[in-house]
């Protein structure tokens, strides 16, 4: 089956008019999120958002889209490069859970900067964003829902982001489905990103929805301007899900395409770590709060979580913040210690913090093999705290809050947006960017919406 033709003629034909109103405005909240983390990068993460930001100033580019940081114009690809690396910056972003990938850095970036220099409408970013969403989340299905044999070594966020970016653009520059599918296969071409990331916790990891958002630009820019690329790379003998998986599931490409919007199945994080950490968190949070559990009582923590991959979030001594943030050791500690687990713990003199470090050389973690049979679509994490006393405390969590079976309230996502935004706005910007996101489909021109940002 020509699975590449048929996703690439579904998002050629595919206008807001044909998407359910309830996804167009799930979409929107999720932009709005994903919003919200570039702008407390900006403060929390200095100096990642100024690594890239110099870089881009030195490239240069036609003054056609903008970098939200600093309001500079430049290329398209460059803009979607900075954004997209800025989102990711403090590992806030949303994260679709059956593919394991940061989408909405990458595609909301593309989005953007391509409908700004186009001139797009609300209503075409919107659609060019869940189409990018649904295309990649698909293709990450295929290769990394079962077995998550993609996952071994390759980080989906890059490789996925890649192609919904391509996607996104593509729409926006009005190809034609078969250049869609060109633009697309270039895409495919480039989706490239190692999990070295993960166990290490570097900068690439910030950079790989930023390299996605440049290679799905580029990509379309490629095909718009006359060249051709790659078609039915997607099902190739020796194409991308053949390379990328074993085996890859083709039917997750097409299945229900059109009556299904797999946006609506994306989670939102509400602590900014690795989200395989946050069960595990939630659990610590609540015997601390039942229990009245004191750090200096407690002798050891056994913690028991959904297999995903080797050494998944099981770092002891975490040098960075970003490591830290990719720690469930660091993480459930330090909730133990100081009773929660914000932005704020993650700085230089957290990652010191002596209580803490003691409190990971208790911890012993491992993956429990049952929990994906028993709890297929969970993050699962069990705590068991003993202390001094003999006492044994236990807490069992099988969906992160935001998770699709554990949904949020519209005040859970508002609430987050404000504390995010306001790290760098003041209330009334804040107030003013909501309101102009959730109403981006009245807008002629998302320019509009652009210079309200970085005004």
């Amino acid at each position: 089956m020509n699975y590449s033709n048929i996703l690439a003629n579904y998002v050629a034909e595919t206008n807001y008019e044909n998407i359910p109103t309830a996804t167009i405005e799930w979409a929107k909240k999720v932009m709005l999120d994903t919003l919200s983390c570039a702008v407390a990068g900006f403060t929390m993460a200095p100096e990642e958002c100024e690594w890239i930001d110099t870089v881009v100033k030195e490239m240069g580019g036609v003054a056609e889209a903008t970098v939200w940081k600093t309001g500079m114009k430049t290329s398209g690809m460059n803009a979607a490069l900075a954004n997209a690396t800025m989102i990711h910056t403090v590992d806030f972003d949303d994260t679709h859970l059956d593919s394991v990938s940061h989408l909405g850095a990458a595609i909301l970036a593309v989005a953007m900067a391509v409908g700004e220099k186009e001139k797009s409408s609300g209503k075409e970013v919107i659609t060019a964003f869940i189409l990018g969403f649904e295309v990649a989340a698909r293709v990450g299905n295929a290769v990394n829902k079962f077995g998550r044999t993609h996952y071994k070594y390759w980080h989906p966020t890059a490789t996925m982001g890649t192609i919904g970016a391509a996607i996104v653009a593509a729409k926006l520059m009005k190809l034609t489905a078969k250049g869609v599918e060109q633009a697309m296969g270039l895409g495919v071409d480039q989706a490239m990103g190692f999990r070295y990331c993960i166990d290490k916790g570097d900068y690439s990891k910030s950079l790989h929805p930023g390299f996605a958002a440049m290679r799905g630009v580029l990509s379309a820019h490629i095909i718009k301007a006359g060249g051709n690329g790659p078609e039915g790379l997607l099902e190739f003998e020796t194409g991308f899900c053949n390379a990328m998986a074993n085996p890859p599931r083709m039917e997750c490409l097409t299945e229900e395409l059109g009556k299904k919007y797999y946006i609506m199945t994306d989670s939102l994080k509400f602590f900014p770590t690795i989200h395989c950490s946050h069960t595990g968190i939630e659990a610590m949070l609540n015997i601390v709060a039942k229990y009245n559990v004191k750090h200096c009582e407690i002798t050891n923590i056994d913690i028991r979580v959904t297999e995903l991959a080797k050494g998944q979030g099981m770092t002891f001594d975490p040098q960075t913040t970003l490591a830290a943030r990719l720690s469930i050791p660091y993480s459930v500690a330090t909730a133990a210690v100081k009773g929660r687990l914000t932005l704020k713990d993650f700085d230089e003199e957290s990652l010191a913090n002596q209580d803490v470090r003691a409190l990971m050389k208790k911890i012993t973690i491992d993956s429990e093999p049952k929990f994906n049979e028993t709890y297929p679509k969970g993050l699962v994490s069990q705590v068991k705290v003993t202390t001094v006393s003999g006492q044994l405390y236990e807490e069992l969590i099988i969906y992160p809050k935001g998770h699709p079976e554990r949904p949020v309230t519209d005040k859970d996502m508002m609430d987050k947006y404000e504390f995010l935004s306001t790290i760098t706005w003041d209330k009334s910007k804040s107030e003013q960017i909501k309101a102009a996101m959730l109403a981006l489909d009245e807008l002629t021109d998302v320019s509009t919406f652009v210079k309200a940002v970085v005004s």
